[in-house]
């Protein structure tokens, strides 16, 4: 579902279409931010300054019209420095959008830590404007919502919770931009 694409327009249409916190404030909804994805339909969400109503006719809290499924087939537990993650192969290990053409070197869950790793080949950027989640099963982790960081050269995000990593089996990664 979108937003209205006409008046009378409201806060409440847009909260109920992204979500957010209350009391809502249309500066939590900038494009590219942790709600609303920035996509094409939401071209006229601006990412900052002065923001309005009407910006929102017609934007969608949908992922956007392209993604790139992968498959994980887990089933290892390396250990690495006293660590043990759950870890596998992906196929194919390329996300291609048309800004955003990655190599993944790893995914995986730190049981240690309980954190979900995804790390690609190049220091890409925080891929704003690339991709706004990745679903794991039928767990959706949000771009905006990880940690990121560049280690050796290579784009690494981080998410407290990886729980939704199976031990063991295939499961679909997709990356909706």
């Amino acid at each position: 579902m979108a937003v209205t694409s006409s008046t009378p327009i409201s806060i409440t249409d847009i909260s109920d279409e992204f979500g957010g916190s209350t009391p809502h404030s249309l500066t939590e909804y900038y494009r590219g931010g942790s709600l609303v994805p920035n996509t094409t339909a939401n071209n006229s969400v601006p990412t900052s300054g002065a923001i309005s109503l009407t910006d929102f006719f017609g934007a969608t809290a949908s992922g956007g019209d392209t993604s790139d499924t992968l498959t994980l087939s887990v089933g290892a537990i390396l250990v690495f420095r006293g660590l043990s993650n759950f870890a596998g192969s992906i196929s194919p290990n390329t996300v291609e959008f048309d800004s955003w053409n990655v190599t993944i070197t790893n995914l995986y869950y730190n049981t240690s830590n309980g954190n979900l790793y995804l790390i690609i080949n190049s220091n890409s950027g925080n891929g704003e404007g690339t991709w706004t989640s990745m679903q794991l099963g039928s767990t959706t982790f949000n771009r905006a919502d990880a940690t990121y960081s560049v280690v050796n050269g290579k784009s690494q995000w981080v998410w407290s919770d990886g729980s939704a990593m199976p031990s063991s089996g295939d499961v679909s990664v997709v990356f909706t931009q």
